[in-house]
């Protein structure tokens, strides 16, 4: 019986492969003769470099770069020959800021636009641009200003390019000598830029933006859109996965004619997971949370579609109804969080908690 234990990380508790690990033990516990095959992934968002990195055994190249606050940190990005592989949350992640200090409309994805700028001038030819995970809502505008453009007010002054800035954006001037390289933006989501289930209306609150925060950001990347669309000649407002990173996937792609690739697919084709499932006899998958989102482009739908064996999900929360469930393709669902085990509890002891849920799943199959 091969197994093959495949989850994204539990975000604030365990990373990818430590979430596998601690399953893989507890189904050992109580058959020790199952064979079982252990696989980093994520869905494009936060983690993905680590996930693919053991498959594709890229060069770690570290810069100093701005962080969401404009302070200098250092971050670093994959390189294997011509191609550059960066991952937004490395200098422009929500982790980098204390709860406090988290609010959209005063951070920046200037730091990553360092890192494709990097990559570029050092010969990589395509860039992958994994999107999930950011502290920012500037539709891109930080990445932008690195990378040569230049975003004007009414009085022909810069902008700060920051969620805040959106709004007085006038103009946008395109660099003398534009990079030269492939941009392929990695994102999980398929929300448009602005409106209701855009960027910010949907993704600003958990980064920090109370109510009128997210109007003022979300006007702000409708008045962008309009720049764009006059500036650049580029219609971006309805484009799905526009939104993802706070707009940053629309704003990148006008300004770098870049292509929107699906998250977890990409992940998937990066590290050969199609082949590994085919060969597996029971799947097992999971991500922190099990909600609307994950529905619509998550990883565990990304496994559905691929494997016609047992498919069984393990998450920390679970929000989602039998049916549900049953539309995901999932045979069945173990959660952390139950009757006898809190939030709190469940995030302070995932990992013997995810022990003992690889017990009970040995239990029920074998």
């Amino acid at each position: 019986m091969k197994i093959l234990i495949a989850s994204d990380s539990f975000k604030g508790s365990l990373s990818s492969q430590k979430v596998g690990d601690a399953i893989s033990k507890g189904l050992k516990v109580r058959e020790p003769s199952l064979e079982i095959e252990v696989v980093a992934v994520a869905d494009g968002g936060e983690g993905s470099l680590e996930a693919i990195n053991t498959y594709i055994n890229g060069e770690e190249i570290r810069q100093f770069v701005k962080d969401p606050f404009w302070r200098t940190i250092a971050a670093s990005y994959l390189r294997i020959g011509t191609t550059g592989y960066i991952e937004m949350a490395a200098a422009s992640g929500l982790h980098l800021l204390k709860a406090g200090q988290r609010n959209p409309e005063y951070t920046t994805t200037y730091g990553t636009g360092q890192q494709i700028k990097h990559a570029v001038k050092n010969g990589c030819k395509e860039v992958y641009l994994f999107v999930g995970g950011t502290a920012t809502n500037d539709g891109g505008i930080g990445m932008g200003q690195t990378l040569g453009y230049q975003f004007l007010d009414e009085n022909d002054e810069a902008v700060m390019t920051i969620g805040e800035g959106l709004n007085q954006i006038r103009k946008i001037i395109r660099p003398e000598d534009k990079l030269d390289f492939k941009l392929k933006i990695v994102c999980d989501v398929t929300n448009p830029m602005f409106g209701p289930n855009g960027a910010a209306h949907v993704f600003a609150a958990q980064k920090g933006a109370d109510e009128e925060g997210i109007n003022r950001l979300d006007e702000g990347l409708k008045n962008l859109s309009d720049v764009i669309k006059r500036d650049l000649g580029r219609d971006v407002s309805s484009i799905s996965g526009g939104g993802a990173a706070g707009g940053a996937a629309a704003g990148m792609l006008a300004f770098f004619d870049a292509e929107i690739l699906p998250g977890t697919e990409t992940i998937f084709e990066l590290i050969n997971l199609k082949e590994k499932i085919l060969q597996a006899d029971i799947v097992i998958t999971g991500e922190g949370k099990l909600d609307t989102q994950t529905l619509s482009g998550k990883l565990i739908s990304g496994f559905s579609a691929k494997t016609r064996v047992p498919l069984i999900g393990v998450c920390g929360i679970n929000e989602l109804s039998n049916e549900q469930i049953e539309t995901l393709g999932l045979d069945k669902v173990y959660s952390l969080v139950s009757e006898d085990v809190s939030i709190d509890t469940a995030m302070s002891n995932t990992e013997e908690l995810l022990v003992n849920i690889g017990q009970k799943i040995a239990e029920d199959y074998f």
